[in-house]
């Protein structure tokens, strides 16, 4: 090639470059990986085994991520042991144009494919905007501070699971998982509005424990398939669960989609007062 040619090329690819038009990355490829300091995700990820974020550091995960978790069974128990465990700091926050999606790798993926994105004490929990799917649990968050919002959940055995939370969960659509939502209150501080949970198994599964404390009011929970609330064996107290839609407006309508001591005496009531009398906008919360 003419050298002044030659040049004229390597001008316009650096040029290009400078552009942002780069050449497409590399996936990212972990296995059993621990990361205790600061990182950045963006691209395509692969996981394969467990990924842990320690108490010292910090994952952010850019909007447009994908996050592959490969198939991996280790134990033999049909779920998946490939997982994303978070116990120092996690700024998960996609946006609606370009979500972050926590996917299988199977070539046929269904529901437990990998276990879970797991907050456990966390120092940090921020996720928004991001797609979980085929997942044991979606997202699980247990003792500690965490925000969930504008996400949405799908093919998964729990969309959104947790347990001793400070938590709010805002804006998020549950669709065609077993359980929508999934949580044991202990002690829990839980604010769950404006989510969208329909075309579950089970909407809400209230597994045990729950003192009442976790306001949730101002979401739909209709249209699942086995019940809208399930309580679990040992919830032998009442939940109650103001101003949501379910369908209809009519007690006559909204109890029958209950699981509760209408089923098994030693258990508590699902009580629905106020129903509204319409389906909540899920990005109303932001209002």
């Amino acid at each position: 090639m003419p050298t002044g040619l030659k040049s004229l090329c390597l001008a316009l690819l650096a040029a290009l470059v400078l552009a942002g038009c780069a050449v497409a990355r590399q996936p990212l490829e972990l296995a059993d990986t621990v990361i205790a300091d600061n990182r950045v995700w963006e691209g395509k990820v692969r996981i394969r085994g467990v990924v842990t974020v320690k108490k010292d550091g910090h994952l952010t995960i850019r909007p447009g991520t994908r996050v592959v978790f490969e198939p991996l069974d280790r134990d033999g128990d049909g779920i998946g042991d490939s997982e994303l465990l978070v116990e120092g700091g996690l700024v998960a926050r996609g946006t609606r144009e370009a979500p972050i999606v926590f996917t299988s790798g199977a070539a046929q993926p269904r529901p437990a494919d990998w276990k879970y994105l797991y907050l456990d004490f966390a120092r940090e929990g921020e996720i928004a905007h991001i797609v979980s799917e085929y997942a044991y649990s979606g997202v699980q968050i247990h003792f500690c501070k965490a925000t969930v919002t504008d996400s949405e959940f799908r093919f998964n055995v729990d969309g959104l699971r947790f347990s001793t939370v400070n938590l709010v969960a805002a804006g998020n659509r549950m669709h065609n998982n077993v359980h929508g939502i999934r949580y044991e209150e202990r002690r829990s501080q839980a604010q769950l509005h404006h989510n969208d949970i329909r075309d579950n198994d089970i909407g809400l599964f209230v597994v045990t424990r729950s003192d009442d404390a976790a306001r949730i009011e101002s979401n739909n929970i209709t249209g699942n398939r086995q019940y809208n609330v399930k309580l679990g064996l040992e919830q032998s107290g009442d939940v109650t669960l103001p101003r949501n839609w379910w369908g209809s407006a009519d007690p006559a309508m909204i109890e029958p989609t209950f699981f509760d001591a209408r089923h098994d005496p030693a258990l508590g009531r699902v009580r629905a007062p106020q129903p509204l009398s319409g389906p909540v906008d899920p990005a109303g919360w932001q209002q």
